[in-house]
């Protein structure tokens, strides 16, 4: 969320410069805090340098300063300082260390009627302050609203114009000032034309997006929403009904029938009878805010604390240890490919599992939110859940859900953490699962090592298959897997189940000579495997079989084959097995016995993945995801017809969003990679972003997309909003010498943080972006 600034100390009139908050068309905004003792800290905001800062700008800039000076109360954050006639110009306001309007709906969804009428009442009061010092704030939006645990705090008058006709507005005249979905009709109609009420009109835009998680004008396209702005169709359907007067009595298409900001805050301070509501009233009353937003109240204070220490050291730290935010030198240029070890043939698409990606030995700082699961499954409950596992949920579908990013669900004391490998573990094999509180990580003769979540404490480590070096023969990439007792730990030699929480082999199966372990995926008290078995001196899979285990004692249940090869790994669900073979065809086999239910001669998939009822089917050769019907293998229909998928794959998950990952065929672009997002249930398109370069890691935690690149990490909302991008350039084991960039293998997320092991040998954990 916040990364200190790297290299030497930046100071800005007398304040020092700790992190990056964010950047915008006229300039950036720091966090800041003076060097003398008890200083509060700061938002410095910059005029970007390239502009032109002219006499008649600093003029203008000047007046800005002296009009947000007039503006004071506990609903706007205070200006303390600024300077026009720096060679950068600045000011500084006080700082507000929570999460806006914005970014707690997205990440704890529509807040419920008390709520939003106390944040109501307050926010119009706020606005009332603006107005009596005669400013409108004209760019009143979700973003510009912070929230604290007192109330909101209403930011960013960059663009504020007096009411003074003599006074020179910072913009052009004629220009359209605002946010989309979020302006009046008669801002759209010009700049002279704006007056008090406008404010008061995005008020109700602002009050119906935290009610409803939606603005009363949302349309994916510019000229829809602002033909339903000035038509006057606003959609208040899902807006509840103590509310919908007040919102529509804001959205009146003549600025004359709206009320002003005073009378909404009393307005709001009474029910429908008139009668007080609980959390609204005066500024000291509590505002009833939800324990989710309680908990973004505690991740901005951690992450401003953090970043202060991470400041404070004014070094990066070692590769072996914890690395704070902010440890990134300047994007380095593209290394030549680094060598690949010779993998097995049929274990080349275990790339979509195990692509690594070139990080730290540390992770970087970045966002969390949230909620919990079941085992497995991510979820939105306030427990952890008890097993994550690198494919998400039990669907393969890259869902972390909403634990994914919830702060209050990682391990008590977790801190970013780095050790090394345990010698006895051999480097042919990778993958981890986290059984809380373990994180457990195998190697390539089917032992495994645990390490304690919250520290990286080496807690045991299990004996595998006896093997002589002859005997291992590539690398393998399948993750292990767990009931929460146990760990089963593949590996090309057979299965391992080991105690969890002791490490003790409860038990070994070892394949026959000549064969060799393809998939291994775990359901309801079972261990499926697909095992090949190879024509001597050919080097080449004869058949498949697919095995059942009872997963307490590795007894096995059927065996069913030969079947084809499967090209990727076993997908379970609803009582059946599915795979999807390396020559084309899809098959369904019944869970209980293994005999064939369905298949699919025609369909061609590099993988599958489940979601509701349905198996999703995408191919690298082939444009679009198709949707099985989960009894017959029906092609129900294709989403994203207009994108071919390329590795990692595509993930959909909870928030009912698509996200494909698309190759960029302009190979002259510095962009490689989009990543294009779809509304599963209409198969609307919904947005399209570059990919962070050489992108080899996607999945969802909840309402955040999680990529993976070679030189950064970066997660935004489901939803697409810019504002919601963070991106975090991935440190160097060593930046003060250019350092050696350490390769992660998939991670596995789980409280706003992320886990996995390195092919250099460590197993790290850090904050996920």
């Amino acid at each position: 969320m916040l990364d200190p600034l790297s290299g030497p100390a930046r100071c800005i009139g007398p304040y020092r410069l700790l992190s990056l908050i964010g950047a915008g068309g006229m300039g950036e905004v720091y966090l800041g805090r003076e060097e003398r003792p008890g200083a509060p800290l700061v938002a410095v905001k910059t005029v970007r340098a390239d502009l032109d800062a002219d006499r008649e700008f600093r003029v203008r800039f000047r007046r800005e300063i002296a009009s947000a000076r007039a503006v004071s109360g506990p609903g706007t954050a205070a200006l303390l300082a600024g300077d026009a006639d720096a060679e950068v110009p600045w000011l500084a306001t006080e700082y507000v260390p929570g999460p806006s309007l914005g970014e707690a709906v997205a990440r704890c969804g529509p807040l419920p009627v008390p709520t939003v009428r106390a944040l109501g009442a307050r926010l119009a009061r706020a606005l009332a302050g603006v107005h009596a010092a005669q400013l409108m704030h004209r760019d009143l939006k979700p973003g510009n609203v912070l929230l604290t645990a007192d109330g909101p705090k209403l930011i960013d008058f960059g663009i504020a114009k007096a009411w003074d006709t003599r006074a020179t507005a910072l913009t052009a005249t004629g220009m359209i000032i605002g946010t989309p979905g979020f302006m009046a009709p008669e801002q759209i109609e010009g700049a002279h034309a704006v007056v008090p009420a406008s404010d008061v009109f995005a008020f109700g835009a602002v009050l119906c997006h935290a009610a409803t998680g939606r603005g009363p004008f949302d349309d994916p396209e510019f000229a829809s929403v602002v033909f339903r702005i000035s038509q006057g169709d606003a959609d208040l359907s899902e807006v509840p009904d103590e509310l919908r007067e007040i919102v529509a009595v804001c959205l009146r298409t003549a600025p004359g029938e709206r009320p002003d900001a005073a009378e909404l805050a009393r307005m709001l301070d009474a029910g429908p009878d008139d009668a007080p509501v609980l959390g609204s009233g005066p500024a000291t009353a509590p505002v009833p805010w939800t324990s989710e937003v309680l908990s973004l109240f505690a991740e901005h204070r951690e992450a401003v604390a953090r970043c202060e220490r991470e400041a404070a050291a004014r070094s990066f730290a070692a590769a072996d240890t914890a690395m704070g935010p902010g440890s990134a030198p300047p994007m380095p240029t593209v290394p030549a490919g680094r060598a690949v070890r010779r993998r097995w043939p049929w274990l080349v698409a275990a790339a979509v599992v195990g692509a690594a990606v070139a990080v730290a030995a540390v992770v970087i700082p970045g966002n969390d939110s949230g909620g919990a699961a079941s085992p497995g499954q991510g979820g939105s409950g306030t427990r952890p859940p008890a097993v994550v596992t690198s494919y998400g949920s039990a669907d393969h579908s890259g869902e972390f859900g909403a634990a994914g990013t919830r702060a209050a669900l990682r391990p008590d004391g977790w801190k970013p953490w780095s050790v090394a490998r345990p010698a006895a573990l051999d480097d042919r094999g990778s993958g981890c699962v986290l059984v809380l509180p373990r994180l457990v990580c195998r190697d390539g003769k089917g032992a495994a090592a645990a390490f304690d979540a919250a520290t990286g404490r080496h807690r045991w480590t299990s004996r595998g298959f006896p093997v002589r070096p002859e005997d291992l023969q590539g690398v393998t990439d399948l993750p292990p897997e767990s009931d929460g007792t146990r760990v089963f730990v593949p590996s090309e030699l057979g299965t391992t189940a080991v105690d969890a929480a002791t490490g003790a082999v409860r038990w070994q199966r070892r394949l026959p000579a000549n064969s060799g372990l393809l998939a291994l995926t775990y359901a309801k008290g079972v261990v499926y495997s697909a095992e090949f078995d190879m024509s001597p001196g050919t080097g080449l899979a004869r058949s498949t079989v697919v095995r059942a285990r009872r997963a307490a004692d590795g007894r096995e249940l059927w065996k069913t084959g030969p079947l084809p090869k499967p090209q990727n790994p076993i997908l379970v669900g609803d009582g059946r097995l599915y795979l999807a073979g390396e020559d084309g065809g899809v098959i369904a086999l019944a869970a209980k016995d293994g005999a064939r239910a369905a298949s699919a001669p025609a369909a061609t998939c590099f993988a599958l993945l489940r979601h509701a009822s349905s198996v999703l089917c995408w191919d690298l050769e082939h444009p679009g995801v198709r949707e099985l019907d989960g009894r017959t293998l029906q092609v129900r229909r294709t989403v994203a017809g207009d994108s071919r998928p390329t590795l990692p794959g595509p993930v959909v998950g909870s928030d009912g969003v698509l996200v494909v990952p698309v190759a960029n065929a302009d190979t002259t672009d510095p962009v490689d990679h989009f990543l294009t997002a779809y509304d599963w249930r209409s198969g609307r398109r919904l947005w399209r972003y570059g990919a962070p370069q050489q992108t080899a890691g996607l999945a969802l935690a909840g309402k955040r997309v999680l990529a993976l690149g070679a030189y950064a990490l970066e997660g935004r909302n489901t939803s697409g909003d810019v504002n919601t991008l963070r991106r975090k350039d991935t440190p160097r084991t060593d930046s003060a010498n250019g350092g050696a960039a350490v390769h992660l293998g998939q991670p596995l997320y789980l409280g706003g943080v992320l886990f996995a092991d390195t092919t250099e040998r460590k197993i790290v954990s850090g904050y996920a972006p």
